[in-house]
């Protein structure tokens, strides 16, 4: 009994660590994704630094960093130390980026940059929003060429959910559902028809 009982308790434990390492800030920034920077006063400082293929940025002050080695928020709590370590009278603000894809019926799809602040909806508004015919009640997560989630919230933060390299879909709105305005005035129409005539 008290076996079942550990291989419970270390069943429990693997569990928490493989859903640690799955949200987004236990994972590795990849290449392509990127550090933005914000100091209260050397403000020309301030940008975004991207991760190129060996991993690496280039950063004020710091030089070329490796910041693929570990989780995003090793990462990010490594750099503040050693920013703070190098500049006494000032602070500074740390944000990683991950790069994801928005496709769809989007105005401007392609690649973006985002930030665990953002919403879905904030995603989207970064490829010039949704068009005419996008479906934003059915917007799916893609992972690895698989549907993880569908019919997504819109207004929901993306700080637990979004992994470098995802995409976000914005599905096409259904002939029906576009059409239908045209539909119950055809249909209107004929009924006012057969009204009139007596048919």
């Amino acid at each position: 009994m008290l076996a079942a009982c550990a291989s419970r308790g270390t069943s429990s434990a693997n569990d928490a660590a493989v859903r640690t390492a799955a949200e987004p800030e236990g994972l590795p920034l990849r290449a392509g994704d990127a550090i933005r920077l914000s100091f209260s006063r050397d403000r020309a400082l301030n940008g975004e630094y991207r991760i190129d293929e060996a991993g690496a940025a280039a950063l004020p002050l710091l030089g070329a960093r490796t910041l693929t080695d570990g989780p995003a928020a090793s990462v990010k709590q490594q750099l503040v130390r050693e920013y703070e370590d190098r500049m006494r009278n000032q602070s500074v603000q740390v944000f990683y980026l991950r790069r994801v894809r928005v496709l769809g019926e989007v105005r401007d799809a392609g690649l973006y940059l985002v930030d665990p602040t953002m919403t879905l909806d904030d995603i989207i508004a970064l490829a010039g929003g949704a068009s005419e015919r996008g479906n934003l009640n059915r917007v799916r997560l893609i992972r690895d060429g698989q549907t993880v989630e569908a019919n997504l919230d819109v207004s929901r933060s993306v700080a637990a959910t979004l992994h470098s390299g995802d995409q976000v879909y914005v599905p096409k709105t259904s002939w029906l559902s576009r059409n239908s305005a045209v539909l119950v005035g055809a249909l209107i129409s004929a009924v006012g028809a057969i009204v009139a005539f007596g048919i």
